[in-house]
């Protein structure tokens, strides 16, 4: 298959990516042979016999930092904005693809602690509503395409996606060699997916016709906060701090909005429809996963490999 990536940038925020030759791999990636941009996409629509649209775009939303309107608004407009210039080219393409997957995240639903959410569930109660159910909300229904268009849509509702080699999961695993911290009371869902499982969830996604709409795309396996730092400092061979990281802080580091429906709080969420499907996961529990990733980043070398080979004597 021949794949065109579309971004604002480079193909990749690693410098090294945007200098390399078209099928060099650069941090585990082969850089595609086909680059274009969101002109080229307004302009000219989408590549000659575009069979499948992958839309994963959107402003990262947990960087620490003051939570304010003009963040807010980049967060909003780099989802929606896209989605909906993509939702376009879709319709104007002569050959439209057969199969538009379009992101959406699991804070879509409201945070019912009561409730484990699937897919059949509204994703919030009238009155409940947030910043973040707003931009789910919006974000899918941009991807929606003209009632009887041809082109199949789908919203994966990711929860935290676990890989290796990306400068979330490296900061955390630093911090996890001196002693993560579980973050408020840590009881709070932890909706997290492999990604791996992602990847051939997507895969899953393409080549089966019944599938459409919401999916949600998170780990059978049910978490909280504690149970995944824990977990991450077993991995590490590390332990965990014995005071928990205070709520206030949390809030004062990213805002009392964000930390309140993402950090400290969020939707128990199962994967219905992928477990209906009869979809594999290959790492139905967090232990696994985790355990993957540590192995994956000790084979790249630096502190962490050796830590643990420090730990294993």
């Amino acid at each position: 298959h021949n794949v065109s990536v579309v971004s604002r940038g480079a193909w990749s925020r690693n410098k090294a990516a945007s200098k390399s030759e078209p099928g060099k791999e650069v941090r585990g990636y082969r850089i595609p042979h086909n680059y274009i941009s969101w002109k080229d996409i307004e302009k000219d629509g989408l590549p000659l016999e575009t069979d499948v649209v992958i839309n994963l775009s959107g402003k990262t939303i947990g960087q620490p930092g003051p939570w304010v309107k003009s963040l807010k608004k980049t967060i909003y407009d780099s989802r929606i904005d896209t989605t909906k210039k993509l939702a376009k080219a879709i319709e104007r393409s002569e050959s439209p693809p057969k199969v538009f997957i379009s992101a959406s995240a699991v804070g879509a639903y409201g945070l019912d602690p009561d409730k484990i959410y699937t897919e059949n569930d509204s994703p919030v109660e009238a009155g409940k509503e947030t910043y973040f159910t707003d931009l789910c909300r919006d974000w899918e229904n941009s991807s929606k395409l003209s009632e009887g268009f041809p082109t199949r849509v789908i919203n994966p509702r990711l929860g935290v996606v676990l890989a290796h080699d990306t400068d979330p999961l490296k900061l955390l695993l630093k911090l996890a060699i001196t002693g993560s911290s579980v973050v408020g009371s840590g009881k709070q869902p932890f909706p997290w997916i492999h990604m791996s499982d992602a990847v051939q969830a997507m895969h899953k996604f393409i080549e089966d016709e019944s599938v459409s709409g919401p999916v949600n795309l998170v780990a059978p396996q049910i978490v909280d906060n504690s149970q995944f730092t824990h977990s991450l400092a077993n991995a590490c061979m590390a332990g965990v701090q014995k005071v928990n990281l205070p709520e206030f802080l949390v809030r004062l580091l990213y805002g009392t909005e964000r930390a309140n429906n993402i950090l400290l709080d969020s939707p128990r969420v199962t994967p219905q429809k992928l477990l209906d499907l009869g979809f594999q996961f290959q790492y139905e529990d967090i232990d696994s996963a985790l355990r993957d990733i540590v192995e994956a980043e000790c084979k790249q070398g630096g502190v962490l490999n050796a830590w643990i080979r420090k730990k294993k004597g």
